[in-house]
C-alpha cells in the first residue's frame, strides 16, 4: 500500500503522512489511561488500553522510516550535526532544566495532585533500581524517538506545506497535545496548564534547533536535560521530598 502512495504528488504525500501519524500518540495514551480491561474466553483480563498504546508506539516508530523508504524513496541518515549544534543543545539544556526545577519548588504545593503518588505507584517503578531503568529509558530512548518523529518527520511535512515557523508551531502543538493527557492523570489543572506551556516552549526550542542545524541531535541533547529534570521531580514525588 505504501508503494501506491508513492504515486501521489508531494503535497498529497505530506498531508497523508501527517494524517496517518498525528492521531497515533493521542490514541495510544488515551487508550492506556481510560480503556478498561476486557476478559477473553478464559476469563483472563487483557489490558486492551495498554495493547493499543504499545501498537501506537510501534506505529510511530516504524511508520516514518517506512514512509521514507517506500513512499519518498529516500535514504536513511544518522542526522549528522557539527560542534556548534552540540554546543547549542548543551547551552539550551541549562535554562530548560533550571526552569523545570524552579517551577516545581515554587509551585509543588498546588501542582501535584494528592493521588499522584498512588498513580505513580501503580506503574511499579518506586524502587530505586526500577525507577533508574525507567528514567533512563524515558530520558535517553523516548526523547530520541520523539525528536526523530516530531522534529524530523512531522516538522519536515509541515515545513513543506506551510513554511518554517508554521511548521515549528504546529509540530510543537501536536507534540504537546498527547502529553496533556498524561499530565492530567498526575497533577492539578494548574500543573496541566504549566506543563503544557513548558512542553510547547520546549518543542519550539527543539524545532528551532532542528531547523537551524538540520539534525535531531542538538534538540535531543536539550530534550534529554528536560526529561532528566522531570524524572528527578518524579522521584521527589515518589519519595515525598
Amino acid at each position: 500500500m505504501l508503494q501506491l502512495f508513492a504515486k501521489l504528488n508531494p503535497t498529497q504525500k505530506a498531508c497523508l503522512a501527517l494524517v496517518l501519524i498525528l492521531p497515533a500518540p493521542l490514541i495510544g495514551v488515551t487508550s492506556s489511561f481510560y480503556l478498561p480491561p476486557i476478559r477473553n474466553f478464559y476469563s483472563h483480563e487483557i489490558e486492551i488500553g495498554k495493547v493499543i498504546w504499545a501498537v501506537a508506539k510501534i506505529w510511530i516508530f516504524l511508520f516514518p522510516v517506512a514512509w521514507l523508504l517506500c513512499v519518498e524513496r529516500g535514504g536513511i541518515s544518522w542526522s549528522p550535526t557539527n560542534k556548534r549544534g552540540i554546543i547549542a543543545g548543551l547551552l539550551w539544556s541549562i535554562p530548560v532544566a533550571i526552569i523545570i526545577f524552579v517551577t516545581y519548588w515554587l509551585f509543588k504545593g498546588s501542582l501535584i495532585d494528592p493521588d499522584a503518588k498512588a498513580s505513580i505507584d501503580e506503574l511499579g517503578i518506586t524502587t530505586p533500581a526500577k525507577f533508574l531503568i525507567f528514567a533512563s529509558a524515558m530520558s535517553l530512548g523516548n526523547s530520541l524517538m520523539e525528536e526523530y518523529v516530531w522534529r524530523w518527520f512531522v516538522f519536515s511535512k509541515f515545513k513543506y506545506l506551510f513554511g518554517i515557523w508554521p511548521a515549528i508551531i504546529l509540530s510543537a502543538f501536536f507534540f504537546t497535545v498527547h502529553h496533556i493527557v498524561i499530565v492530567w492523570n498526575f497533577g492539578s489543572l494548574w500543573m496541566v496548564f504549566l506543563s503544557a506551556t513548558c512542553l510547547f516552549a520546549g518543542a519550539i526550542i527543539w524545532g528551532c534547533l532542528y531547523n537551524k542545524y538540520n539534525s535531531i541531535w542538538p534538540g535531543w541533547i536539550c530534550h534529554v536535560a528536560a526529561d532528566t529534570a522531570i524524572m528527578w521531580v518524579t522521584w521527589w514525588i515518589i519519595t515525598g521530598t
